[in-house]
């Protein structure tokens, strides 16, 4: 069962316990302060237990297949209730060995800032490659007009079949939305990266409020995911991984020891969520890597 987190403003001590591809428990003691989104995404320790919640990455199918594809017509009804999903600036950031390779480790974090929530869901259609189904993002509309989401009075007004492919890891009995989030790891200036990876999500849900917004949804409603179950973020809230989680790690080039460097997090990379502000996904930090030691950098090089 998943613990709650405490009230905004409050000092947090959560738990995770996830598992790896062996089914090795894991755990993780983290503490947040309140404050401002930008103290989260400086600090980004923060999950929640629950369930499992396996971070090992599915791998991409080889060739073209849907995810590629140009996302369906998006809605234009004025009365529905969107998602702003954001990725939060990395933060714990640590070198690890890996081998003869150097790893960066790092914590990452996807906030809906939207007056909507984030309802993703398999569709049982087909359309995917095997082992994989159809994503469906569902959409609330305002019921009664106050542009505030309020579960009960906004009922769901429509699905958007096949924004993307839901993956069935093969560990677990739930289904993981494909490329949520993309990382990557260039110069200053550079347009093409050093090193990039895509991340699925995993698990979408709701981990802790976003501090120092208004609560719209006071209690958590994206928890454990199941085979069939509905995932998502909810207005308000942030869904975290954690430096120690599989997938949270970039390679390191040679030679970069010294140098400034910008570590991308995009959500949605592939714009195929519906959202009320398609620009405002991505989010960039200045890094400096010392044999095996990262730091984050203040710098506007980085935008």
């Amino acid at each position: 069962m998943a613990a709650k987190p405490g009230r905004p403003g409050e000092a947090w001590t959560l738990l995770q316990s996830g598992c790896d591809r062996g089914g090795v428990g894991r755990r993780a003691r983290l503490v947040l302060g309140g404050g401002a989104v930008a103290a989260l995404a400086l600090t980004g320790a923060l999950l929640a237990t629950g369930g499992d919640r396996d971070s090992t990455p599915v791998p991409a199918r080889a060739g073209p297949g849907p995810v590629a594809q140009a996302p369906s017509p998006a809605p234009t009804d004025p009365a529905l209730l969107l998602p702003n999903v954001r990725s939060l600036g990395a933060s714990d950031l640590l070198v690890e060995r890996d081998g003869r390779a150097r790893l960066l480790r790092f914590s990452a974090s996807l906030a809906n800032l939207g007056p909507g929530p984030l309802l993703l869901r398999p569709a049982r259609r087909p359309g995917c490659p095997p082992g994989q189904h159809p994503a469906a993002q569902r959409l609330h509309r305002d019921g009664d007009g106050d542009g505030v989401f309020q579960r009960g009075r906004d009922p769901l007004s429509r699905d958007r079949v096949f924004v993307g492919c839901m993956l069935r890891h093969p560990g677990h009995d739930h289904w993981h939305f494909g490329a949520m989030a993309r990382y990557a790891l260039r110069r200053p200036g550079d347009t093409a990266p050093l090193v990039s990876r895509d991340k699925v999500s995993f698990c979408l849900r709701d981990n802790v409020r976003v501090p120092g917004q208004p609560v719209v949804v006071p209690e958590a409603v994206f928890g454990e995911c199941t085979r069939w179950s509905r995932q998502g973020i909810s207005p308000g809230w942030v869904d975290v991984y954690v430096a120690q989680l599989d997938g949270q790690t970039l390679r390191l080039p040679p030679g970069v020891d010294g140098h400034l460097l910008c570590l991308d997090l995009a959500a949605d990379p592939l714009g195929v969520l519906r959202e009320t502000d398609e620009t405002d996904n991505a989010t960039s930090i200045g890094v400096r890597v010392e044999r095996r030691e990262a730091r984050r950098v203040a710098t506007d090089r980085c935008r």
